[in-house]
């Protein structure tokens, strides 16, 4: 079977061992997932197996000459090249015979009798539709549709933003349909719709292996079977399982390495004071000889039980009934995005906010925030309302100054002891105090924007996009705070499962309106494939929707929606 042999025995950064000791076997089949820490080396690994990274000491022997595609921003020689055309070089080789066909059938026209030009071309004409000539044009269209590019494949290169030639790069690397396809956090710039699409296509469709670094834990769990661990300074763990799975054993091992760990020091530490206790005296050989003994036993090293940081959100302890109302709004910068007919926030609910990219999440909460005027409508907010806000592109941050001038610029002026202790909770120690903000990654300042907004007191949080940046562990102490903090959450986020495990209503912006969804995410999804009227709970016990959700979904539907929401009362 064809298959990259993996052998790495060491890599090293300025004297800093990223991990070491990797040896395995992916297969042209294989569908993996390489989780890890922010730093622990995921993308180093994935250049590695590329080809892309060479300063490491090992080997990669493809075995099979297999065919490697790798997730890379577009540079092209010909900037003025359409996005079509760029998409078209995916299929090089049918291209090219189709300008050979092209080319014989011009002759073909002026010497309509040749049979040497005819058998060419029939023979050609059937290689051309063998592999799938007479499809390939059919495909462009697509995998544009699903990425969200359809609309661009007519724009030239230079027309284009940077995070819009990441898309037509994702398409193209898709299209290329290499044996293995490696992808490097391919959710990071694309809209839930199209995640979804992406995850059903290499689900469905696509008919070889892959390797994804995601922090999309939903779409980690659809696409691969396999889950590969870094270690930042070790090597791989291998679980045969998807991303659940995966916890799960890693709790279990990690347990069992620990009681392993704790068992052979109490044996070392009752073998040492025996050693020490008959060094003299008559039994001092027997006591050289269990020490020799001792030297030569394997040690079992600690394991690496990685720490979670800690989230404090504080609440006023006072919150309107109403937080935030809207009546007739017409939400924009100059010209309108979307219009909203009635709208309020309640007292306790957590909105999660979706749409397409594009379609004004963020222009909607800065309009909120007052950054951005509204453009028409009524729009007011509840008696004592103190609102805390994340932003993605981390704006509350100063750059220019250190973490400490940080919290001094929000007022927050706590004794350095006082401050280390606070930043513990996040992973931070005290050198950081000092390092500016410029000097931080994206996850590194995500956690201090949190760490600031949690010294102050908020009736209501407004997020966007909070989980970017951070890893798995980090988002999952996010979402246990956020679920205790007794106020009111407004957020927008691409990460479908920490939506579905936060919201409790989502409003959904479609078609030129907000609209309302009752319930999470998973709720909306099911009402949408199942043309449910999306203003109505899927299950209330005073309403009469059961008896219609009974007749449209059919008796196993109907029985599974029961058990989920029959405990349940009526939301608002």
């Amino acid at each position: 079977m064809k298959h990259l042999k993996i052998n790495i025995n060491i890599l090293e950064f300025e004297g800093e061992t990223i991990f070491k000791d990797i040896n395995f076997t992916l297969n042209k089949n294989d569908k993996v997932a390489i989780v890890g820490s922010n730093g622990a080396g995921k993308s180093s690994l994935m250049k590695i197996l590329t080809g892309e990274m060479k300063n490491y000491d090992g080997s990669i022997d493809n075995v099979g000459n297999l065919s490697l595609g790798y997730l890379k921003q577009i540079y092209s020689d010909n900037e003025n090249k359409l996005v079509r055309e760029e998409l078209r070089e995916a299929f090089a080789e049918i291209v090219k015979m189709e300008a050979e066909l092209d080319n014989l059938e011009s002759k073909m026209a002026s010497d309509s009798q040749n049979m040497n030009l005819i058998e060419n071309y029939t023979i050609l004409l059937e290689q051309f539709n063998n592999i799938g000539g007479n499809d390939y044009k059919n495909q462009i269209h697509q995998v544009a549709n699903g990425i969200g590019i359809l609309e661009l494949l007519d724009k030239k290169l230079t027309e284009i933003s940077g995070g819009q030639r990441t898309k037509v790069a994702l398409a193209k690397v898709l299209l290329e349909s290499p044996d293995i396809l490696f992808l490097d956090e391919p959710t990071n710039f694309i809209d839930m719709n199209s995640v979804e699409w992406l995850e059903s296509f290499l689900q469905n469709k696509w008919k070889s292996g892959y390797v994804i670094i995601s922090h999309d834990r939903e779409f980690l769990d659809k696409t691969c079977d396999k889950t590969y661990e870094v270690q930042k300074g070790r090597g791989l763990t291998y679980y045969f399982s998807n991303y659940t799975g995966y916890l799960s054993e890693r709790d279990r091992i990690e347990k069992k390495k620990m009681d392993e760990y704790k068992r052979e020091q109490e044996y070392l530490e009752k073998q040492k004071n025996l050693i020490n206790r008959f060094r003299a005296g008559s039994r001092a050989g027997w006591a050289k000889s269990r020490e020799k003994s001792l030297e030569k036993r394997e040690i079992i090293e600690a394991p690496v039980i990685q720490r979670k940081p800690k989230f404090f959100f504080s609440y006023t302890g006072e919150t309107p009934e109403k937080l935030l109302s809207f009546k007739e709004c017409f939400i924009g910068r100059e010209n309108p995005l979307f219009f909203i007919n009635e709208l309020y926030l309640y007292r306790n609910q957590r909105i999660g906010i979706v749409g397409e990219n594009g379609v004004g999440k963020s222009t909607f909460i800065k309009t909120i925030l007052g950054q951005i005027k509204m453009l028409d409508g009524f729009f007011g907010k509840g008696k004592g309302l103190k609102i805390g806000y994340y932003s993605q592109m981390h704006e509350e941050l100063d750059t220019t100054k250190t973490v400490r001038e940080n919290f001094l610029k929000q007022k927050i002026e706590y004794p350095d002891q006082q401050l280390i202790s606070l930043l513990n909770h996040y992973l931070f120690d005290m050198k950081f105090l000092d390092k500016k903000v410029s000097e931080l990654s994206g996850g590194e300042r995500s956690k201090l924007l949190f760490a600031i907004l949690g010294q102050k007191e908020f009736n209501l949080l407004i997020l966007d996009e909070p989980t970017n940046h951070l890893d798995y562990d980090t988002r999952e102490s996010l979402e246990e705070a956020l679920s205790k903090f007794s106020g009111s959450i407004l957020f927008i986020s691409h990460d479908r499962y920490f939506v579905n495990k936060l919201s409790t209503n989502i409003w959904f912006i479609s078609e030129g309106e907000l609209s309302v969804s009752y319930g999470n995410y998973e709720d909306y999804k099911f009402k949408l494939e199942n043309n449910i009227d999306m203003d109505l709970s899927l299950w209330d016990q005073e309403a009469e929707l059961n008896l219609v959700l009974e007749e449209k979904l059919g008796e196993k539907a109907f029985k599974r929606i029961k058990e989920k929401f029959s405990g349940g009362k009526k939301r608002k």
